[in-house]
């Protein structure tokens, strides 16, 4: 061999030896992060010793002697598997983000720090309960204990963002339980829009926008509204930014709950079920785990970064939860004076608390601003570095105020820890007083075979039964006068129908007060009713598949109005002769090897675009879209009565009818689908274009990070208006140009957001909660249990979970013991 082919190769070893042994390095300091499940940990702050068992998927079964030491070892498993998905939480809340991650979240944390939340909870804690103190400050001792004895092995985001945690406090459990309530909180984009909307095309134009205007709220909108200056979306805007950067994106944030009594169920005995429809995210929102001590016995789903279990059963209940889809917040256009001190109410002045603020912000100076508060609470409009949805019209902008009933103080923590230990519905009732934020559905089961209801929230007290807009605010006739009595809430135990079932429907009929006008379709709830009265007897097993189900009755009602257009009409075109006879012999299956979703799916949205957006305009009709509900009810509600004016084009000179613009969507969509996937309708199965991926926050930094940290893509079947609901952006379908390089961005039909968890618990078979989560219990990629569930919850299987301390331990395969150590 010549001497230079020999160098040559020498190098290349000695390279390649380099590469692997770099190779090796990081991996073992990367596996380093990775929590011990066994051996001892010593626990300053302990009363007793501690024994957390898990099983083969990490499952941790905690064994205490007293309530504070189960919270103790509650707060350092969590801090084990999900630190770093707290550290962010809190920060958000804090508006503490831009210390790590710089320049970038400046307009998050002042739309936080501006919002108030850490404040609130701030002035909060030393109100609470003293059992939500006890609780709260033994579970950030062991938090803390975590981060005291890791320094150095914390998980790899730290390392790359070049920072450590700081001390966890008992207020950053209520900071992350307030943006709980955040996250869920979709009635007010709607007053913000919807009155966006009425500035751009007058008030009758808007009343056939929104959805049961005109039965529910026909005097609502002030004859001034035309006169005020522009009502700006800066808020919703930033808030949209941070959950694209929080990746809490989609707004079908509801889930599916049910119960049945003995009467209708193969074991004799209550069987409940829960799937929360949640952003998909890796990690996830939850994490399973089971508490044992003197008083405290509960097992089920937790958040990480609060002490206790929040949708699951003790020894004698079990609960779900939805959302409410409550109406907690109201906007006010303040009357400010030329000095900018003061605001006017009812003819008289009033002061503007003023103060200054300030934050640190990574490699840069501190970011320093002025927070304006009035009696209702903060003006939003002061925040404003974006606005790209509405280029700036020459007008004034109004000074907004905001009233949030996050902002109020309340007590969830005691809520949640008298559910985790009441013993019958009495106790179960009495618990629910206290929970005001987020607004849920309780749903209720228990061992002697009751099921029952409660809505739980914080509902204002209005002058209007039906707010939908931002409100005058010089005057005190719109300010809130209180909060309607938690006696009556609606509530409801046994029903004659012997089954209870919510899917972010409407509550009630004719309540007095006003819960909600962005109610999700009825489509689930209606197809949930379907099954649970499609046959006398019902099983675990039935639960099952009514969780995996992907019919849509929203697509029964609507292919009709298709097949009726087109049925006086010579089709020639082949496609679309067979996309006809598709529909003709729909199932209405959202199955992902089918082509007929495609076809349908894509021609609803270019109907949505037919009817809108030569009056709207793309960017208006983008913002009209972005709340899914609001044309998911309205198109229905259009196509029956047959008499919009949206359905005529104005930019032509002849006058659309409705059927017009069926057939030609239809046609549109069968063009587009052609041009991108080619004339062989044999390869539009909706798998194809409607996969879902679990992104981590550190998504789209890197292709080659992307595969080791994000799970997915899979093909996935649904859509929103289906049980299993696989929601996707509309929003993005209507994008010119997407901006992929932005944090959380998705393609069109990409599933963002569905069930964070599922679970189904049989009273008649008591031993075992069946549950799965769509990835795993671990926040570390490198961890065996970081997506180990991801195959299971795509093919609808369970893991059954042996709720007894003999049968857990017995199966269990690693145990760690926390022993107490000198007092902090």
């Amino acid at each position: 061999m010549k001497t230079w082919k020999k160098v040559l190769l020498g190098i290349a070893g000695s390279l390649l030896v380099v590469v692997l042994f770099l190779f090796f390095i990081s991996y073992i300091m990367l596996r380093k992060s990775l929590p011990d499940y066994d051996g001892e940990a010593i626990g300053k702050g302990l009363i007793s010793e501690v024994t957390v068992y898990r099983d083969s998927f990490a499952i941790p079964m905690i064994l205490a002697q007293s309530d504070e030491d189960a919270a103790f070892a509650l707060g350092y498993v969590h801090a084990q598997e999900r630190l770093f998905q707290m550290d962010v939480a809190r920060r958000a809340g804090e508006g503490r983000l831009s210390e790590v991650f710089g320049s970038s979240t400046i307009p998050f944390d002042r739309m936080f720090r501006t919002i108030g939340i850490y404040k609130v909870v701030e002035s909060s804690f030393s109100k609470l309960n003293p059992a939500s103190q006890k609780i709260l400050s033994a579970y950030t001792k062991g938090v803390n204990r975590f981060i005291e004895n890791n320094k150095g092995k914390y998980p790899i985001e730290f390392d790359v963002l070049g920072y450590d945690p700081y001390p966890w406090k008992p207020e950053h459990s209520l900071v992350i339980a307030k943006l709980m309530g955040w996250e869920l909180n979709i009635s007010w984009w709607s007053d913000i829009t919807f009155s966006n909307l009425i500035q751009k095309v007058g008030v009758e134009k808007a009343k056939e926008l929104l959805p049961d205007f005109p039965q529910n709220a026909p005097t609502i909108i002030p004859k001034e509204y035309s006169n005020l200056a522009s009502i700006k979306t800066d808020l919703i805007d930033i808030d949209r930014k941070f959950r694209e950067f929080t990746g809490f994106v989609g707004t079908h944030i509801g889930s599916n709950n049910w119960a049945i009594n003995g009467t209708i169920s193969e074991s004799q005995k209550p069987i409940i079920a829960n799937d929360p429809h949640l952003a998909f995210s890796v990690p996830g929102k939850w994490f399973f785990a089971m508490i044992r001590s003197n008083d405290w016995n509960a097992e089920g789903f937790t958040v990480p970064g609060l002490p206790a279990i929040i949708i699951g059963k003790n020894q004698n209940i079990a609960w779900a939860m939805t959302n409410v889809m409550a109406d907690d917040s109201d906007f006010y256009i303040e009357k400010i004076n030329s000095t900018g001190n003061k605001y006017s109410v009812n003819n008289q002045l009033r002061d503007i608390i003023s103060y200054q603020d300030s934050f640190a912000v990574k490699d840069s100076a501190n970011f320093r601003f002025t927070i304006r508060r009035t009696h209702r609470g903060p003006i939003i409009s002061d925040i404003h570095p974006y606005n790209y949805l509405y280029p700036n019209s020459g007008k004034l902008k109004e000074n907004i105020s905001m009233r949030w009933t996050g902002l109020e103080f309340s007590d969830e923590m005691f809520a949640a820890i008298s559910i985790n230990k009441a013993k019958n519905w009495a106790d179960f009732k009495g618990a629910l007083k206290y929970f005001t934020l987020p607004g849920q559905n309780f749903v209720y089961a228990d061992d002697k075979g009751n099921i029952g209801y409660v809505c739980a929230a914080l509902l204002p007290l209005r002058p209007s039964n039906s707010p939908t807009l931002v409100y005058d605010g010089s005057t005190e006739a719109y300010d809130w006068k209180g909060f309607v009595p938690y006696e009556e809430m609606p509530k409801l135990l046994n029903p004659a129908q012997n089954f209870i079932a919510t899917a972010n429907n409407k509550t009630i009929n004719n309540f007095k007060y006003h819960i909600s006008n962005v109610w999700e379709p009825s489509s689930r709830i209606e197809r949930i009713v379907e099954l649970l009265t499609s046959k006398k007897i019902h099983s675990k097993e039935d639960f099952r598949n009514y969780q995996l189900d992907f019919v849509s009755p929203y697509a029964r009602e609507i292919v009709p109005y298709i097949l009726n257009a087109f049925k006086e009409v010579k089709v020639n075109d082949r496609n679309l002769k067979i996309a006809l006879e598709l529909f003709e012999n729909w199932n209405f299956e959202m199955s992902a090897s089918s082509q007929v979703p495609t076809i349908y799916l894509n021609y609803f949205h270019r109907l949505i675009k037919n009817i809108f957006e030569d009056e709207l305009g793309r960017d208006l009709l983008k913002e009209y879209v972005f709340l899914a509900n609001i044309p998911y009810r309205i198109i229905p509600k259009y196509l029956k009565e047959n008499s919009s004016s949206f359905f005529d084009n104005v930019q032509t000179q002849q006058v659309e009818t409705r059927d017009d613009v069926i057939r030609q969507s239809l046609v549109d969509a069968l063009n587009e689908l052609e041009g991108k996937i080619g004339k062989d309708m044999a390869m539009w199965q909706w798998g194809k274009i409607h996969k879902v991926k679990f992104r981590h926050m550190f998504s789209d930094v890197s292709g080659l990070l992307d595969k080791l940290i994000n799970v997915g893509p899979y093909d996935i079947g649904g859509d929103g208006t289906t049980v299993f609901n696989t929601e996707y952006s509309f929003t993005e379908i209507y994008e010119e140009k997407r901006d992929l390089t932005k944090p959380h961005r998705s393609e069109p039909f990409q599933n963002i957001l569905g069930p964070s968890m599922r679970y189904i618990y049989d009273f008649g078979n008591p031993d075992y909660m069946e549950i799965i989560l769509p990835t795993g219990q671990a926040g570390h990629f490198l961890s065996s249990h970081y997506k180990n569930m991801t195959e299971k919850w795509l093919k609808g299987e369970y893991i059954r979970i042996p709720v007894s301390e003999e049968n857990f331990i017995r199966n269990s395969k690693h145990m760690l013991k926390m022993i107490p150590g000198n007092s902090p």
